[in-house]
């Protein structure tokens, strides 16, 4: 048995397979080649989502910005019908000098509007509302937009 195991270890001494110095430094070339284009490529997608971002917080601004504005706008509309409601005697005349409702435009940027409409309502008792808001939503003119659709490739 002896015998058996040393001429086994005979013939894997004389094998033909030896590590030559090449390999490991072609390896080490693919390995860092493999680092760096995983690198370039994080480096472009945090490129891409820091664009993505300045575009979402100037849209969000405007749009908390609009938003602002039209609640202010409601505020004094709240102050006009409360007035109205203690100056007119009845429903007929508090509606012949307030209206139904009206509707209004806020700005938010270039392409987009903040369109909100309310019905004017007569409060049967203290504490009730003066008008209800049926519509606030932002609209888009697209035809204002521009698609980029073009790939930024290196020539």
């Amino acid at each position: 048995m002896a015998r058996i195991s040393i001429a086994r270890e005979d013939e894997y001494r004389d094998s033909n397979f030896k590590l030559h110095n090449g390999i490991s430094s072609i390896l080490l070339v693919l390995i860092i080649m493999a680092l760096i284009s995983f690198a370039t490529l994080s480096i472009a997608s945090a490129n891409a989502d820091l664009k993505l971002t300045r575009k979402m917080l100037e849209r969000t601004s405007g749009y908390y910005a609009a938003t602002a504005l039209a609640e202010n706008r409601l505020e004094a509309i709240d102050e006009t019908l409360q007035k109205l409601y203690k100056e007119t005697a009845d429903r007929e005349s508090y509606f012949a000098q307030a209206g139904t409702g009206s509707t209004f435009t806020q700005h938010i940027s270039e392409t987009q509007d903040l369109i909100i409409s309310i019905t004017y309502l007569y409060p049967e008792k203290i504490g009730d509302p003066y008008y209800r808001i049926d519509q606030w939503s932002v609209e888009t003119d697209t035809e204002k937009l521009s698609y980029n659709e073009s790939l930024p490739v290196l020539k």
